[in-house]
């Protein structure tokens, strides 16, 4: 149970977390780190939040941020990476009551005093800013003068160069810190030993507390099937899909296709096209306007499958996607875990499916050859490869054939596709 904390004003006066929770947000009881969380951010103290995808991140900035607001200890600045993310937060947070606004390059002009003007006036509970913004002089200029409750930082494993989703911005945001004297919290969905210990020296956290959730999924089946011809795992695929009810245009459910070139993308979405899915794809080579009407599509249900490379993802949250497939396997560990979380976030039954061969991750050192990044970089992709080839995946599945694949269990009205061997998530 989190303590109710005076926070300056007469106890009365205070809600606590828990009513803030119920209250505000309509549940009874915070999940597994939560209330640690809150309570380490109301006590003043830095802290990195790391909880599985769908356990709950936000509330452990936007509870504390309500209360320390209705304390007059002022506004909340998360720092988020995707406009998209920003804006579903705050409609979000708006249709709950809660004061909050986005600051962002798509707002025009007006919109933007507008926003800047309810912060210096102290309305806001909660301020969401990208992390070029805050990295401004100006905007450090302009909060600096202001009451800042806490700095939030979302997706915070983008703050190492270790991460699979290392935004360089991201290791200028230490310099909020010296400007703002607030607590900061960092939360995210993937992070390993290496990262947690980049997020703790590139945000130049104090004494911060780690908050670890438990990172099992129950309601997740997870398989990794051999299978080195594209016309194999392209027959897989579409045999999930099908077992999964996903075949007809209209029903319950999607799946994501994770593929790890654009090229591979497209092809694959057409095999599924001629084959009759209602399919669409998303990837960095298309213009803003077509990924904006495949992401569209696939959010009203207009398509049900989503072909993409791992540029559609970050901030991805939709509650029924009932398979996750990656047509490749993925350049690291850490992205796969991010993208098969995916799958389930409504708690009822899903299957990840992961279709792997040798020449995977041939490609992905291709691919890194020409990527033009620095020598650390590539040093750093290298061992996530690495890693890769350690697992038991790696090493023991790829004599297994096509045979071998059999409708395991029965989980609901979905069938999970299951080896003999399973691929550990560590």
């Amino acid at each position: 149970m989190v303590n109710r904390l005076v926070l300056g004003v007469p106890r009365s006066a205070v809600l606590s977390a828990e009513d803030v929770l119920r209250e505000t947000f309509g549940y009874e009881a915070f999940r597994a780190g939560q209330a640690e969380a809150i309570e380490a951010n109301l006590a003043g103290r830095d802290a990195v939040v790391l909880l599985p995808t769908g356990g709950g991140k936000s509330l452990c900035y936007q509870v504390p941020a309500l209360l320390r607001f209705r304390a007059g200890l002022g506004t909340t600045i998360v720092i988020s990476p995707l406009i998209a993310l920003m804006n579903d937060q705050v409609a979000a947070l708006r249709g709950r009551g809660v004061a909050a606004a986005a600051l962002h390059s798509h707002l025009d002009d007006a919109a933007q005093r507008e926003v800047i003007a309810d912060l210096r006036r102290g309305a806001l509970a909660l301020i969401y800013v990208s992390p070029e913004r805050a990295a401004l002089a100006s905007f450090q200029a302009l909060v600096g003068s202001l009451a800042i409750a806490t700095i939030a930082i979302d997706e915070a494993h983008c703050v190492s160069q270790w991460g699979h989703d290392f935004r360089p911005e991201y290791m200028q945001l230490h310099a909020l810190r010296r400007v703002v004297k607030a607590p900061v919290l960092a939360v995210t969905a993937t992070a390993t030993p290496q990262v947690m210990r980049e997020i703790v020296k590139g945000l130049d956290l104090t004494d911060p507390l780690i908050v670890a959730g438990d990172f099992r999924r129950p309601n997740l089946a997870f398989s990794v099937v051999h299978a080195s011809a594209d016309a194999t795992r392209q027959q897989i695929v579409m045999q999930a899909l099908t077992t999964l009810g996903l075949r007809e245009k209209l029903g319950a459910g999607r799946a994501i296709i994770y593929c790890s070139t654009r090229a591979k993308v497209e092809t694959v979405a057409e095999v599924l096209k001629q084959n009759g899915f209602a399919v669409g794809y998303y990837h960095a080579g298309r213009t803003a306007l077509a990924r904006e009407r495949a992401e569209r599509g696939f959010a009203v249900r207009k398509t049900r499958v989503l072909v993409a490379t791992n540029a559609f993802g970050m901030g991805v949250d939709y509650p029924d996607v009932r398979l996750v497939a990656h047509f490749q396997a993925p350049a690291s560990l850490e992205a796969y875990y991010q993208e098969a979380g995916r799958a389930g976030r409504d708690g009822e039954p899903a299957a990840c499916l992961m279709l792997f061969g040798p020449g995977d991750l041939v490609t992905h050192r291709r691919m890194q050859q020409h990527s033009g990044g620095s020598a650390g970089t590539a040093h750093r992709q290298q061992l996530a490869l690495a890693a890769i080839e350690a697992t038991p995946m790696a090493r023991d599945v790829a004599n297994m054939p096509f045979a071998s694949i059999l409708p395991r269990k029965r989980l609901g009205p979905h069938a999970a596709f299951a080896m003999s061997a399973r691929a550990p998530l560590t």
